[in-house]
Parts: C-alpha cells; sequence; structure tokens
C-alpha cells in the first residue's frame, strides 16, 4: 500500500521495534521513530506487560500496585 502510494520514506508512530524493521526490510525508510503513550488500567496491565516482556514493546508502564492504586 505504502509502494502504491508513493511512499518512501515516513515517520512512525510505534511501540513495536519489530515494525520498523518490517518497513525497513521492504524498502522503506524510516527517518524517526516516536514511542506512543499507554492508558493503563487494572484491566490492561497484564496485556500490556506481557507486550513489553514478550515481544519486546517499548512501553513505559507503572508496576501493578500502583494501578490498582490509582483506580482505589
Amino acid at each position: 500500500m505504502l509502494t502504491a502510494l508513493g511512499v518512501a520514506e515516513l515517520d512512525l508512530l510505534t511501540n513495536n521495534p519489530d515494525k520498523a524493521q518490517q518497513l525497513r526490510d521492504l524498502g522503506v525508510a524510516v527517518r524517526f521513530i516516536r514511542r506512543t503513550g499507554v492508558f493503563a488500567t487494572n484491566n490492561t496491565i497484564r496485556y500490556l506487560h506481557a507486550k513489553a516482556q514478550h515481544t519486546h514493546h517499548t512501553i513505559a508502564l507503572p508496576e501493578r500496585a500502583t494501578v490498582t492504586a490509582l483506580a482505589a
């Protein structure tokens, strides 16, 4: 799709370091990567920690105890 649109380089908003590499492998130049924020709640914190631990997403997360304290 990017090739069809004539996009040869881009700035990327992502916490997924693999995404930038996949684009580079396809010949798209990634000029800049801007990490995005996340909204952590008691319902999402385990999922977000798993993304950070298992797929190396660059997410700044509070500890689970902090999220619980904020929700109280």
